[in-house]
């Protein structure tokens, strides 16, 4: 069988490419993190860095391990999942020729650990690389004047290893699930159901999950009171990092039921619009009719948008509640209230959410090829082609932008009743940068991500397209 594993691994690189850059940037983020946290009790014990001026180096870490494994965590799963999907051909005609359920599934979980690894080794090499300049950035990035000495990088193999294994764990859990359903399909109904995965359905673990981060954001909600009655100097930078924590919890939230929402969701804005040309018609049809992929599609996107909205939005709340409240230096005493200090906190984050979305899109452009050369092979004019990735990725944005701006003003929500119980007039600003930034540039990452792998394939005959996707 390691013949067929490794023919296997071969042919469904592409596959897995897009999603080996979450698994690069996730790994990246947990070991830099671990570094960094490394490097910072380092300097601590050896006395170069007092405690109490340290948290950028033993307390924003820990922050970037949570706010990261949450996003990692399902980013991650959802792509795997994706990618098993995307595969269920070839794993279909291995059943037929004879594969046991037990050898297709070793065969998924050997792709799983090798992209594991190989992701693991590139994130290791370029978090060793940057770890200087980023301690660095840490260092020289204090905004109140307070001067810091930059701790010496300490390189510690184990700690590295050790967050490698967690990703890889993750990688793990997520597809051995897919790994089992697909391998349960009968030989003979393999390969007429082979292209299409079975629609998403709510199973027992997502509504633990949903059940899980609704009692987390009333605990959430409920700290607020209960940090009122033992205020300190950092309550209001631990109220903020809660809100932030909010703001995850809900879009995990929304990646819990996307079964239930994100379809019906895309069907309700979509039939709004009161155009009706037959090229729009085709893609909103066209984009939720995939059902799961949709979904999961769609997931990464409103973690990248709600994250941006919620780092862009932060800083300008803080100045606004300050400067109403009397604070003329900022509020409270924060040595750290720039766009670097919020970027050093969700950066990690952010970009694992992006990754994700790039690249389930990326992993699915054959099929989207496919189904283009169809489309024009039953008459669709090249122009109409051209257009409808574009439409595709348009109505994968809004549909996230809506969760993720109910993510947003969960946040301003919690902000404002946190401010305001701390005795501060509570300001929530939203600036227009927030939305060009946050909905209009990804908006057009995704359009890049849908539109230009499809531009090879628009100049080949349609049955070859088609030809080449039924070869797979």
């Amino acid at each position: 069988m390691r013949k067929v594993y490794a023919a296997e691994l071969r042919d469904s690189w592409p596959a897995w490419l897009g999603v080996s850059l979450a698994f690069v940037i996730t790994n990246l983020s947990f070991v830099n993190s671990a570094l960094v946290l490394r490097s910072g009790w380092a300097a601590v014990a050896a006395g170069k860095i007092d405690m109490m001026d340290s948290a950028d180096f033993t307390l924003t870490p820990v922050s970037n391990f949570v706010f990261s494994g949450i996003v990692g965590l399902t980013v991650i799963a959802t792509s795997t999942s994706m990618v098993v999907d995307s595969r269920r051909g070839s794993l279909a005609r291995l059943g037929v020729a004879g594969a046991a359920p037990g050898q297709i599934v070793s065969s998924i979980m050997t792709q799983l650990v090798a992209v594991s690894v190989l992701s693991a080794l590139i994130a290791n090499i370029i978090a060793a690389a940057t770890l200087d300049p980023f301690l660095h950035f840490l260092t020289v990035g204090v905004e109140s004047g307070l001067v810091l000495e930059q701790p010496a990088p300490v390189y510690d193999v184990g700690v590295m290893v050790l967050a490698n294994a967690v990703c890889i764990g993750v990688a793990l859990l997520g597809g051995y699930g897919q790994a089992r359903r697909a391998a349960t399909i009968p030989p003979v109904e393999a390969l007429r159901q082979a292209v299409a995965a079975p629609g998403e359905r709510m199973t027992v673990l997502r509504w633990i999950g949903a059940t899980l981060c609704v009692l987390v954001l009333v605990a959430l909600f409920a700290g607020i009171f209960v940090m009122m009655q033992f205020r300190t100097s950092e309550t209001v930078s631990t109220l903020m990092q809660m809100a932030l924590a909010a703001l995850l919890v809900f879009t995990v939230l929304v990646a819990m039921v996307a079964p239930l929402l994100i379809g019906p969701l895309a069907r309700g804005w979509t039939a709004l619009v009161p155009f009706r040309g037959p090229t729009w018609q085709i893609a909103r049809k066209n984009v939720y009719v995939r059902g799961s992929r949709f979904s999961r599609s769609v997931v990464p996107i409103v973690f990248t948008i709600a994250l941006m909205l919620g780092l862009l939005s932060l800083g300008p709340t803080i100045f606004a509640t300050s400067a109403a409240s009397g604070f003329e230096g900022g509020p409270i005493t924060l040595d750290k209230a720039g766009m670097g200090a919020f970027l050093s906190l969700l950066g990690p984050a952010l970009a694992i959410a992006l990754a994700g979305g790039v690249g389930n899109l990326f992993m699915m452009s054959k099929q989207r090829d496919a189904e283009l050369a169809l489309f024009g092979i039953t008459g669709a004019t090249p122009t109409q082609r051209r257009v409808l990735p574009i439409l595709e990725a348009i109505i994968l944005t809004v549909t996230a932008t809506i969760p993720a701006v109910l993510a947003l003003a969960l946040m301003l929500t919690y902000l404002y009743i946190s401010f305001t119980g701390a005795g501060l007039v509570a300001v929530l600003s939203v600036p227009l940068s927030a939305w060009v930034v946050g909905v209009g540039a990804t908006g057009l990452i995704m359009v890049a991500a849908t539109f230009l792998p499809t531009l090879s394939a628009l100049r080949l005959p349609e049955p070859r397209v088609v030809a080449r996707l039924a070869a797979e």
